[in-house]
């Protein structure tokens, strides 16, 4: 039979969470195999550079650089509404699918930087 008081519930409950479990086999997590694209012996100093992320960067910094250059007087902000305003709805579809296909190129051009750098790492082992 439990005890009906609520202070002496909360000691019940507070005992029962530290006790360890005695009947519980303790086994350590195994790390998985390492994969071997990354075996490769790395010397310190010699990092490997990420060119996907070296790319994707100053494709974003050209980027923030023209918006910056665009948005620095008004003049050329009124040129830019102008040009937004003068497009055809076919034209601001060949826009979007050249922005697509911009998008797409770069894509495959890192997926082939990424390709030749497994390549590079595969032939040292």
């Amino acid at each position: 039979m439990t005890d009906q008081n609520p202070q002496n519930a909360s000691q019940e409950a507070s005992t029962s969470e530290t006790t360890p479990l005695t009947g519980a086999p303790f086994t350590a997590p195994t790390p998985p195999p390492p994969s071997p694209v990354y075996t490769a012996p790395i010397t310190p100093g010699e990092a490997p550079v990420r060119w996907g992320g070296v790319v994707w960067g100053l494709l974003l910094t050209l980027f923030a650089a023209a918006t910056l250059y665009v948005l620095a007087s008004w003049e050329r902000v009124r040129d830019v509404a102008d040009w937004l305003a003068s497009l055809t709805p076919g034209s601001a579809w060949a826009l979007g699918a050249a922005v697509i296909g911009l998008v797409i190129v770069v894509s495959a051009l890192l997926g082939g930087i990424r390709a030749s750098q497994r390549r590079r790492v595969r032939a040292r082992i």
